[in-house]
């Protein structure tokens, strides 16, 4: 695969000898710096995922920003801490997204919503659906 920099001068090339034009040029140049981006976010969040599995206890449901705290180190006004406006936006908008990709790539479960969801992972699910099925079996056993 080429780099970022071999597409982006090839990509010059084509604009100088007149072969695409500025607009071509520009919404090509977003795509490959967006991709570039999206690969490094990806990256980030996948070496996010060890650490999420050393700290979440299987069966045990964590807040997100419990996990925040535990994983990268950023508290929330629920820990008491008083967080200015850009350490609430970069929590809200970087951390706490990330934390959910790497959440999701481990395959955790989601329990309730807003301010209550709650998040697992581990062998509780099928545990449940066995004890569920094996008690239906009981009650028709009777």
């Amino acid at each position: 695969m080429a780099t970022t920099k071999t597409l982006l001068s090839n990509l010059s090339s084509l604009l100088c000898n007149g072969i695409i034009s500025l607009e071509e040029h520009s919404r090509m140049k977003k795509r490959i710096i967006k991709a570039e981006a999206k690969t490094a976010e990806d990256q980030v969040v996948a070496a996010l995922v060890p650490q999420l599995r050393e700290t979440m206890v299987p069966d045990v449901k964590y807040k997100i920003s419990d996990l925040v705290l535990h994983v990268l180190g950023i508290k929330a006004p629920c820990h008491g801490y008083k967080e200015t406006k850009e350490e609430q936006k970069y929590r809200d908008g970087v951390a706490k997204p990330r934390i959910l990709a790497a959440l999701e790539i481990l395959g955790a479960s989601k329990y309730g919503s807003g301010a209550q969801t709650r998040y697992s992972f581990g062998e509780a699910a099928p545990e449940f659906e066995a004890n569920g099925e094996e008690g239906k079996e009981d009650s028709q056993e009777s």
